[in-house]
C-alpha cells in the first residue's frame, strides 16, 4: 500500500476550491491509527486525493465512512484484522459505497462532542471508534442487538408504533445499496428521494411546522449530526452528479491508494469500479487514470424513475 505521511488539514469543514494546496508535498493525507486499524485510512486518504487533484482541499468525514464500512460488515461478515482477502473484499465493498454515495465533510454529534476527541478523529472520539473496530474487526456477524446500538449512535430513529427499530431505519436510507443487479443511477435516485426527505425544512416561510412524509432520524442535537451530514452529501455529491466517467475516475483513484487490483478495465468482472449500466470506454490498463478519447458521459445507465420510495419487486433497475 502507498505510504501516505499524515498532516491535519484542520477541524473546520472544507470542501474549497484553490489554485494551490498550502502544506501539500507529493500528498499528505490527514489520518489516524483508528482509521488505519479499521482498514478505512487508503479510501479516506483516496478520497482527498481525488481532489486534491482537481485542485480542491477536502475534508472526509471519518464517521460517514465508518457508517460505510459498518455497512460492509453487515453484508458481507469480513474480518479486516486476520485476512488480506477479507480486507481487500471491504474496502471493495465502501469504496462501492462512497462511488454511489459520496461522502460528507463532517458527521459529528453532541455525544462525540461530550466524550471529548482530538483533531486527529475529527469527527469521532476514542470511545466512538473503540465501539465501531470492536464490530469491523471480527469473525462474527454482528447481532442485530449491536447494530441497534450503532444505529443509534449515528443517529437513526426508532418508531414503536411502526415496530420501526433504528437499524430499520439505517436499513431504510441504503435500501437496494448491494444490489448488484440496480444501475448506479438507480440507486442513486432512491437515495436521492431520502436526502430530500432528510433535509426538508421543520418550519416553511409563514413559520408554519413542515410535516415529513416519512422521518428516520432522531429530531434536533439527537440525530448526532446525521442530517447536517446528508445535507452535505446532497449539496456535494446529488446537485450535480457526477457523469460516467468522472464517477469511474473517483472509483479508481481510491483503489489505486488502496491498492485494490482491477485486471481488466473494461471487464465488470475485473474492475469493480465499472458499475451496471455505465457507458464508458476506458482506452488503457492503467490506473488511477483510466480514460482517453471520446466517452459517453451520461450519469450511470438511468434506470426508470423510482415511484415514490417503492422498489420495484422485479424488472429492469
Amino acid at each position: 500500500m502507498k505510504q501516505f505521511s499524515k498532516a491535519l488539514l484542520g477541524t473546520a469543514i472544507v470542501f474549497t476550491t484553490s489554485t494551490a494546496i498550502a502544506g501539500y508535498d507529493d500528498f499528505d493525507c490527514r489520518s489516524n491509527a483508528q482509521m488505519e486499524m479499521s482498514g478505512l485510512k487508503c479510501v479516506s486518504c483516496g478520497i482527498q486525493k481525488y481532489y486534491q487533484d482537481q485542485g480542491q482541499e477536502v475534508q472526509v468525514s471519518d464517521k460517514w465512512l465508518a457508517l460505510m464500512g459498518l455497512l460492509a460488515q453487515k453484508q458481507y461478515n469480513t474480518n479486516t484484522v486476520t485476512s488480506g482477502e477479507d480486507r481487500e473484499k471491504f474496502q471493495m465493498s465502501v469504496i462501492k459505497l462512497v462511488q454511489a454515495y459520496g461522502v460528507c465533510s463532517e458527521y459529528l454529534g453532541k455525544d462525540t462532542l461530550k466524550q471529548g476527541r482530538s483533531p486527529e478523529y475529527h469527527d469521532m472520539s476514542a470511545q466512538d471508534w473503540r465501539f465501531i473496530n470492536e464490530l469491523l474487526n471480527r469473525k462474527q456477524k454482528v447481532s442485530d442487538k449491536q447494530m441497534e446500538t450503532a444505529a443509534e449512535m449515528f443517529g437513526f430513529d426508532s418508531f414503536f408504533w411502526r415496530r420501526q427499530d433504528s437499524k430499520d431505519s439505517l436499513d431504510y436510507l441504503f435500501d437496494g445499496a448491494f444490489d448488484g443487479q440496480s444501475t448506479l443511477d438507480y440507486k442513486r435516485d432512491i437515495f436521492k428521494e431520502k436526502l430530500n426527505q432528510a433535509t426538508i425544512p421543520d418550519y416553511n416561510v409563514s413559520g408554519e411546522k413542515i410535516e415529513r412524509p416519512k422521518d428516520y432520524i432522531k429530531k434536533g442535537d439527537k440525530d448526532q449530526g446525521l442530517r447536517k451530514c446528508l445535507a452535505d452529501v446532497k449539496e456535494r455529491f446529488f446537485k450535480k452528479q457526477m457523469t460516467d466517467k468522472t464517477s469511474h475516475k473517483f472509483c479508481a483513484t481510491i483503489a489505486d491508494a488502496c491498492d485494490l487490483p482491477r485486471k481488466n478495465l473494461s471487464n465488470m468482472r475485473e474492475d469493480f469500479c465499472l458499475r451496471q449500466g455505465m457507458a464508458l470506454r476506458p482506452a488503457s490498463a492503467t490506473q488511477p487514470k483510466p480514460f482517453g478519447g471520446s466517452g459517453s458521459s451520461s450519469g450511470g445507465g438511468k434506470g426508470p424513475t423510482p415511484p415514490g420510495l417503492s422498489r420495484p419487486a422485479g424488472g429492469t433497475r
